[in-house]
């Protein structure tokens, strides 16, 4: 018996690799598309207006995190909400219903319209798709080594087929290949 992978497991091994391949490239350009699009977003034709709609301090968090959840109007005519994390210096000085000064941009993302944006001032990191991203990676990775080891394993099989041993034909077997070259 040769220690091999049935086909159907190899196969799925491979073609569960290209799946999370593409899905991984799809949000990797979607978050360098996200990347280049915030840098840009601190410029002065981006400003707007928003309504303060929630502060809040951000529990289990040291050092201690506050939140600003905040609403603006799209281009369409909707309502937008974000919730964005603010230092202490500006979470001192909001109050509910408050208008306050952001810098906004509305792009599509997984082919869907959005809004990013920042309150003026705000230096902390805005959510980006990293998370999701190092989650396709890390599929990706283990992928990987399973694509490693079923290939070892195929490899190892074919190595150790044993064939039939070819044996020196026999009389009678002389006789038919006689009789059919004739």
């Amino acid at each position: 018996m040769s220690p091999r992978i049935s086909v159907w497991i190899a196969n799925s091994v491979f073609v569960s690799f290209v799946v999370i391949s593409l899905f991984y490239s799809f949000v990797h350009f979607e978050n360098r598309y996200l990347k280049s699009e915030t840098a840009t977003l601190n410029e002065e034709r981006n400003r707007s207006f928003a309504i303060v709609q929630e502060l809040s301090r951000v529990k289990n968090q040291f050092p201690i995190a506050y939140q600003c959840h905040y609403s603006f109007g799209l281009s369409n005519g909707s309502l937008y909400e974000i919730t964005e994390r603010i230092p202490y210096s500006i979470y001192k000085r909001l109050r509910l219903g408050d208008t306050i000064e952001v810098y906004r941009k509305e792009i599509k993302i997984f082919g869907k319209q959005t809004a990013i944006s920042r309150i003026r001032g705000n230096e902390e990191p805005l959510p980006l798709l990293e998370n999701l991203e190092k989650y396709f990676q890390y599929g990706l990775i283990y992928l990987l080594v399973l694509v490693g080891v079923t290939l070892v394993f195929r490899v190892w099989g074919l190595l150790f087929r044993t064939y039939p041993l070819q044996q020196k034909p026999t009389a009678i077997d002389e006789t038919v290949v006689n009789k059919v070259q004739d």
